[in-house]
């Protein structure tokens, strides 16, 4: 609002679109697969950002004129992605705050006073940014805990049990109380912390818990299933992946369909008709005596036929993001049943697909292949949790436990080795530079 140039605000999907196609144009050999070459990309986003945020001196490249190996690198490339932004008027998020300063500063127009609750710390450009809006103060930091106790586990297993009977016993005594488990690794120890909540619980029914941080979108069943349909139009599928998708009942307009298929298929493997792999065609063109659903056969080869022709010459993401609904449509996705839950996760698909629209924010022209790939990249990298059903245990990592209140707390595995979280140098910058700013 405060900005008139017009420049593009690019999203994180669009900045490391940039940051990859520079890495890919320095011609190293860690970047000729697309693999490495996004996580190098996505390390250049995070070193830029923390540059941004804690040194915003080295933007300049005479200061950066010491750096040496990876980091002279990252300066080259730093360099090339300032002049791709300026040739084409964009703008990184991780600049806002740098741009937005000045400006605010020019403008000292009234602004309602801000009140700012549960930061862990405010970094200098962060305090700068709120000095220069106006009038703003900090919530001070509540009382310490009444009482802090300290338990020891045998295992991690153990001590699982003892926090799950522990939240239950709380429950019981207070059915109002509101409960926070922080912990180090809640996104790699998720199930095994359901598990253990769900077989712990005391008597009764299991207390309601909700995690804080969600799973990756194509972890969802009605995600996977589209992103598995988009995938069999142009490509084969595993065999494994056929046997789920038809039992997920997304893959039809019915559930009559869905039984026909899982039935067609038990139908082939009695006939020893297996395969490693499908491709779409080879799978609809069975022998008469494997039924196959007519009206599924007749919906899948229009959505191929319309891929197909759509393929025969390269298009903008926006123009393939607006045909994966359409092919969609046409296969019957999402099937007949459809939960709160499914209705979330439908609207966050179409969120991506948009994104990924989104590329074409310099004229490119890709083929459905590139595409897929940003989709399936997007689809791994975004996170999915349902709106919170206000559950009275709440599990979250650090970071996410900021500004969070509780009547009670338990860090789980809290042993030398978790807490605190050992930091790591970033590979890109001078372990000096990150040391000084105190990254």
């Amino acid at each position: 609002e405060q900005s008139a140039d017009g420049r593009l605000l690019l999203n994180p999907l669009q900045e490391q679109s940039l940051w990859a196609a520079i890495a890919a144009e320095s011609g190293h050999s860690a970047v000729l697969l697309e693999g490495p070459r996004r996580r190098l990309a996505a390390l250049a986003m995070d070193a830029h950002q923390l540059l941004c945020l804690y040194a915003p001196r080295y933007l300049a490249r005479p200061a950066r004129s010491p750096w040496q190996q990876d980091a002279a690198a990252f300066s080259n490339w730093l360099l090339t992605f300032e002049a791709t932004c300026r040739d084409g008027n964009l703008l990184s998020t991780s600049n806002l705050p740098l741009e937005l300063n000045p400006l605010l500063q020019a403008n000292r127009a009234d602004r309602q006073p801000l009140l700012l609750a549960g930061f862990d710390r405010l970094l200098p450009v962060q305090r700068s940014i709120f000095d220069s809006w106006g009038e703003w103060r900090e919530i001070p930091t509540g009382e310490p805990a009444r009482q802090i106790r300290s338990y020891r586990a045998a295992d991690t297993k153990r001590e699982l049990a003892a926090c799950a009977q522990w939240c239950s016993r709380q429950i019981a005594a207070h059915p109002q109380v509101r409960l926070l488990i922080v912990t180090q690794d809640a996104t790699k120890r998720r199930g095994e912390i359901e598990r253990a909540f769900l077989k712990h619980a005391g008597d009764g029914a299991p207390p309601s818990f909700e995690f804080s941080l969600g799973i990756p979108l194509i972890q969802t069943s009605l995600a996977r299933s589209a992103h598995l349909l988009l995938r069999w139009l142009a490509s084969p599928l595993e065999e494994h992946e056929l046997d789920w998708l038809f039992s997920a009942g997304q893959a039809t307009s019915s559930v009559q369909e869905a039984a026909a298929l899982q039935s067609a298929m038990r139908v082939m493997r009695r006939r020893g008709l297996e395969r490693v792999q499908w491709s779409l065609m080879a799978f609809t063109h069975q022998p008469a005596s494997v039924p196959l659903p007519a009206t599924w056969v007749q919906r899948m080869t229009e959505a191929q036929r319309r891929l197909k022709t759509a393929s025969q010459r390269p298009q903008t993401p926006l123009d393939w993001a607006g045909l994966v609904p359409q092919l969609l449509e046409t296969v019957g996705w999402p099937g007949p049943v459809f939960s709160s839950a499914e209705f979330q996760i439908e609207r966050r698909w179409q969120q991506v697909v948009e994104t990924c629209g989104s590329l074409g924010f310099d004229g490119r022209r890709i083929d459905w292949r590139d595409f897929l790939s940003e989709l399936t990249h997007a689809l791994t990298e975004t996170l999915f949790a349902p709106e919170s059903q206000d559950a009275p245990i709440l599990i979250a990592g650090p970071a996410e436990s900021a500004g969070l209140t509780a009547d009670a707390i338990w860090f789980l595995g809290a042993d030398e080795d978790a807490w605190p979280a050992r930091g790591s140098m970033h590979p890109l910058l001078p372990f000096d530079v990150q040391r000084e700013a105190r990254m």
